[in-house]
């Protein structure tokens, strides 16, 4: 586990009172409740957590690798205990991640479901997040094919693109039709040419009726 997010409170005491106790809790009479870090470290622990630190120990052993609540760390402004041995921990926690999230439905499902479970009112952070999330894989991925890795830096892509349209931030491309500029020799009599319909690939909430651009 990470360390600023390994901290437990042991309730046993407090539920242990409440059933025992004759007497109600006061200021000056209640049960001990009890912190402990999964760290391993409490004080360490605290530190970390004080400083904003990013530090955690078997990454390889996290299931998911812990990638994507690294990236979650990064994003809300935590920093990598050390930048050398994070380089490293980052290829135990992508190779972890690709081995647990093996097929591209797998990985898209896990994505869609961190990005609801964890960004409820921080809905503006999500594509700073999967920005981060699209670095972190492309730099430190070492244990996929290359046609895997693209197709995973495409998933993630689109993901950020589809969250940038739900905040309105650019307009969908459904029912959109692109008009290209002919090159000079399609003038001649005997060439064909076509105007081409964009098919919808993202859904979006709200569509809007728009011209897509085309250079």
């Amino acid at each position: 586990e990470f360390s600023v997010d390994s901290f437990q409170i042991i309730l046993d005491s407090l539920l242990l009172f409440g059933e025992c106790s004759e007497n109600p809790m006061a200021e000056n009479f209640h049960p001990t409740v009890t912190g402990e870090s999964m760290y391993g470290d409490f004080e360490e622990a605290m530190e970390h957590l004080r400083s904003r630190v990013i530090a955690t120990r078997n990454p390889e052993e996290i299931r998911g690798g812990g990638l994507l609540k690294y990236c979650n760390l990064l994003v809300r402004g935590f920093k990598p205990k050390s930048e050398v041995d994070m380089k490293a921990l980052q290829r135990y926690m992508c190779s972890r991640f690709f081995i647990d999230f093996s097929d591209i439905g797998e990985q898209l499902r896990k994505l869609e479901c961190y990005l609801q479970s964890h960004f409820v009112g921080m809905e503006s952070n999500r594509y700073d997040y999967l920005m981060t999330l699209h670095r972190v894989v492309n730099e430190s991925t070492v244990c996929l094919m290359g046609h895997e890795r693209r197709q995973t830096l495409n998933l993630i892509a689109m993901l950020a693109v589809r969250v940038l349209a739900e905040q309105n931030i650019i307009p969908t491309v459904t029912n959109v039709t692109c008009y290209y500029q002919p090159a000079p020799y399609v003038s001649e009599i005997n060439f064909n040419y076509y105007v081409t319909h964009v098919q919808p690939f993202l859904p979006c909430n709200q569509p809007y009726p728009t011209w897509l651009p085309c250079n």
